[in-house]
């Protein structure tokens, strides 16, 4: 590996060391998985050809679920797809009366990323987008803006929701026609679906629905239909800590929450959707749990079904679900000579850990750790980081005592 970008590295380390995947050159870390990047890939280029689909990742915690979300992420932005992620949480669900729905619904749409704005908050362009290239169409047809709007989402017409998507949209153009500001926040709340009641949704822009959990899918159909329009590839949806469906006390709640996915599922799989795929990350029990996760829906539990066939170290990544192996022997060794490269951003001869001390730690790891040291990367990416830490700031601090200090 060269000379890296001293800030790309040190953002990169300061998002492992809290834990979490680096929203940005994650490809500097990518070590083993190529059986499931490749699946992945392949959803990603068939939602930009107008395809669908929908996976499922498992794996324990620190297993590497998030980084593979992000990285997913990061391909779909890089295919020209509209890239929406956010987290399940107690105030976050697919299906809720409390108003966790739209929350759920609003932290994707907030999160609208693209090449342009790749960290979130790209409605606003999408929107615009859409808006010029119909502005010279109406000019081109000579017709009205509005008029033009309403020709163009004709077909929406025929969706739930398609008459108001319009009308928001007009009422969005006319902001922006006026450099009004608060009109098109207004539009803009009802996109991300934010208003809590209709009544204040009709009052400001004379609509009969607004988003809840009564459509929350065919909102995200909508959207994906419009991202579409504005030129961009499809859209692609990646919701992380789905284990929270698993751990809901009450059992209509997990079966109404299933029962969305079930959906999402049936019309991804059928092709009743274009440009649009979701990737589901959560815990083995999320999805195995006969009794508490997807499989104690008898359909899902039919559509999610693993290959028998794939036993005795036989692997098959191309079904609806994808289990997360652990990364072998010599994938995690290269993970962390990739983190020793990183920190000393790309110069060999500023590497605090010589070869000889790089094997002390992996042997350390590994007798520390036991099988967590394969199962749970994330331990060893934060041990290794925090023992560089010290060096760097501790030049003379003995280094076999550093190790023995090491504890699981």
């Amino acid at each position: 590996m060269s000379a890296l970008n001293a800030k790309q590295c040190d953002q990169v380390i300061k998002s492992l060391r809290a834990g979490v995947a680096p929203a940005d050159h994650i490809g500097l870390l990518q070590v083993g998985r190529v059986g499931e990047k490749a699946t992945l890939d392949k959803d990603v280029a068939h939602i930009a050809q107008g395809g669908s689909c929908v996976r499922f990742v498992t794996g324990e915690y620190g297993s590497g679920k998030t980084f593979i979300g992000e990285m997913v992420r990061q391909q779909g932005i890089a295919a020209g797809l509209v890239v929406a992620c956010a987290a399940l949480a107690p105030d976050k669900r697919l299906q809720a009366r409390g108003g966790e729905t739209r929350n759920l619904y609003s932290a994707l749409v907030r999160s609208f990323s693209t090449k342009a704005r790749g960290q979130g908050s790209a409605l606003v362009n999408i929107v615009e987008r859409f808006i010029f290239s119909t502005l010279r169409e109406a000019h081109l047809a000579d017709l009205s803006a509005e008029a033009m709007i309403a020709k163009r989402l004709q077909e929406f017409e025929e969706l739930a929701g398609g008459f108001d998507f319009i009308k928001v949209i007009q009422h969005y153009w006319r902001g922006l026609d006026q450099s009004d500001d608060a009109i098109k926040s207004e539009a803009l709340r009802w996109l991300r679906g934010e208003y809590a009641t209709l009544t204040d949704a009709k009052q400001l822009l004379d609509v009969r629905s607004i988003i809840d959990y009564r459509n929350f899918f065919s909102g995200l159909k909508m959207l994906s239909a419009f991202v579409q329009m504005a030129g961009y590839q499809g859209l692609l949806v990646c919701l992380d800590e789905m284990v929270a469906l698993h751990e809901l006390t009450n059992k209509q709640a997990r079966i109404n929450n299933f029962n969305e996915i079930l959906n999402i599922v049936n019309d991804c799989l059928q092709g009743q959707v274009k440009g649009m795929g979701f990737v589901f990350l959560g815990t083995p029990e999320f999805v195995y749990d006969e009794q508490r996760g997807l499989y104690s829906l008898p359909a899902l539990q039919t559509r999610l079904a693993v290959n028998k066939l794939a036993v005795d170290g036989l692997q098959d990544v191309s079904g609806p679900v994808i289990d997360l192996l652990p990364l072998q022997e010599m994938e995690m060794d290269e993970l962390l000579q990739k983190l020793r490269h990183l920190y000393a951003y790309g110069d060999r001869h500023a590497y605090l850990l010589d070869d000889g001390q790089m094997w002390q730690f992996l042997f350390r790891a590994r007798e520390v750790y036991a099988d967590a040291y394969f199962l749970n990367p994330r331990l060893a990416i934060k041990s290794f980081l925090d023992v560089l830490a010290i060096i760097e700031q501790n030049p003379q601090v003995d280094f076999e005592q550093l190790l023995a200090r090491m504890a699981a």
